[in-house]
């Protein structure tokens, strides 16, 4: 990119202007078109790399531009615990959903309620009041909910043949976390809410009991992640999040990122996705829904029953995606505290489940007091 080409487009357009027709930004995005861009851009251009593939919405090059300058002044991440607190925040101040609840909310509502009795039989929880249950189904829930749509934007990436750039696991937590805010649900907000407060705990859990941080795993940091989750959301609403960034000491130059970061990902995601998407007139996939009856983890399969986690995933995918072939979701026991993809089965191990209710009884109480019971 050249300074003197730069100027001869620079007093035609505004910032905004370049954003709507960014495609006229590079040569090499469109073979024989004008280099356009304001000359205090091209620093920033130049020092991130961005390509005019990037800016197709409007309002994105301003977040780029806002980004490219605030890395300059980046400072080492501190992974301290009271980081971890302050990530925590993520469970309050989440306004109220205004809109009626579907066929689909209420069932899950009252599927809550049946697996909250469920519980009683469960010796380790039985000191546990109906509304800590409560809390500890609704926890289990959001972030089953979200480790299972995690794994199926893994099934999706596969059976689609998708591109990846980056680490696979990062795409999928983006997925889960783009599906989520997409659906815009108060459930869909809360498995948010669950999934960033289970990987506070998480990273609690394994400060206490003296595990090194895994810088080497194909996955994240946990910190990191909730980070990211809390960056998604603030970015595809700033103003209906901003006491949640301010909460969660979000800086304010990850604050700007993050409104590009939401909005390359969630186009990403819909490029991607369109030529999957299932049409009114195709016939959906046939979705199995599996359970291995389990003794051990008897709570654990009555929660998921009762809540209809799997049928709720196994449909919304056959509905909304023209799957290349069949493929099962399933529940059983695999010896290790996991959820995968593999060879077309979606499988959560009930291990997960138990591992989730741990972090809840065990660790919750690390949490500030007016967080621990935040809803």
């Amino acid at each position: 990119m050249h300074a003197s080409r730069a100027r001869a487009c620079s007093k035609a357009l505004s910032y905004e202007q370049l954003a709507r027709v960014a495609f006229f930004c590079f040569p090499a995005t469109r073979p024989g078109a004008k280099v356009c861009t304001g000359q205090p851009a091209l620093a920033a251009f130049d020092a991130v790399g961005y390509t005019c593939a990037n800016f197709f919405l409007p309002g994105a090059l301003d977040a780029a531009l806002e980004r490219s300058i605030a890395m300059r002044y980046r400072r080492p991440y501190r992974r301290q615990l009271t980081g971890a607190m302050t990530v925590a925040a993520l469970i309050v101040h989440l306004p109220t959903a205004t809109a009626q609840p579907t066929q689909a909310q209420s069932k899950t509502g009252s599927g809550i309620d049946e697996a909250v009795k469920a519980l009683d039989s469960e010796p380790r929880l039985k000191k546990l009041s109906r509304e800590k249950k409560k809390e500890l189904v609704e926890f289990v829930f959001g972030n089953t909910l979200f480790v299972m749509t995690h794994e199926l934007g893994h099934g999706l990436i596969n059976e689609m043949n998708m591109p990846v750039l980056g680490r696979e696991e990062d795409a999928a937590d983006s997925f889960a976390i783009v599906t989520a805010l997409k659906i815009g649900s108060a459930h869909s907000e809360r498995e948010l809410i669950e999934a960033g407060k289970g990987l506070v705990l998480s990273f609690n859990r394994d400060k206490k009991q003296g595990e090194a941080l895994a810088y080497y795993d194909e996955h994240g940091l946990d910190l990191q992640r909730a980070y990211n989750v809390v960056c998604f959301m603030v970015g595809s609403d700033p103003e209906k999040y901003k006491k949640l960034a301010v909460d969660t000491k979000l800086p304010e130059y990850r604050q700007k990122g993050c409104v590009y970061e939401w909005k390359n990902a969630a186009w990403a995601w819909d490029e991607l996705l369109k030529k999957h998407l299932r049409s009114a007139d195709q016939p959906k996939v046939e979705v199995k829904v599996q359970y291995d009856e389990n003794k051990k983890y008897a709570a654990q399969v009555q929660v998921l029953r009762h809540t209809g986690l799997l049928e709720s995933i196994a449909a919304h995918s056959a509905d909304r995606y023209a799957w290349p072939n069949p493929f099962t979701v399933e529940a059983r026991s695999c010896g290790e505290s996991n959820a995968r993809w593999k060879q077309r089965t979606l499988t959560l191990c009930y291990e997960l489940a138990d591992y989730f209710i741990e972090l809840f009884v065990g660790y919750s109480k690390t949490l500030p007091p007016k967080l621990r019971a935040a809803r």
